[in-house]
């Protein structure tokens, strides 16, 4: 699975606009999913669903130094990495993948950036992408 970063003011308003909305704590995701496809025809088809365009953001009003902002997106790009390297590694990706673009954004900084740990963020982007993914399911499942 590989992830890409998500670039772009159109692309990023797009995703806000048509992606569903997931929170846990410190960390709203917002995801946008791909369609089901029938069938691919090529590889090129099949390699592409194995893109995630990954955003993240972190507000000034949440955390004033441009240092504690950067650490947390340094973060929160990490921990999407891990947690989708365990849902591949589970299996949740054999039937496709569901995720088209994800955006991750932090409701939460400490006032220092060496306050900050990986498995304070890493729990609630597992939370949250576990979340999106079983509304994909559900979803899916339905139509």
């Amino acid at each position: 699975m590989k992830i890409a970063p998500l670039k772009g003011k159109a692309a990023f308003a797009s995703t806000m606009r048509s992606g569903k909305r997931f929170t846990k704590q410190a960390i709203t995701g917002i995801v946008s999913f791909r369609k089901p496809l029938e069938a691919p025809d090529s590889d090129a088809g099949e390699s592409l669903t194995q893109i995630i365009s990954l955003g993240v953001s972190i507000r000034k009003k949440t955390a004033k130094k441009a240092t504690v902002r950067n650490r947390a997106k340094r973060l929160m790009r990490q921990s999407v990495r891990i947690v989708i390297d365990e849902f591949a590694a589970a299996g949740y990706f054999e039937t496709g993948n569901p995720f088209n673009r994800v955006i991750v954004f932090s409701n939460f900084a400490p006032p220092a950036a060496s306050q900050m740990s990986l498995e304070d963020i890493l729990n609630d982007v597992r939370a949250v992408l576990q979340a999106a993914f079983d509304y994909s399911q559900k979803y899916s499942l339905s139509q």
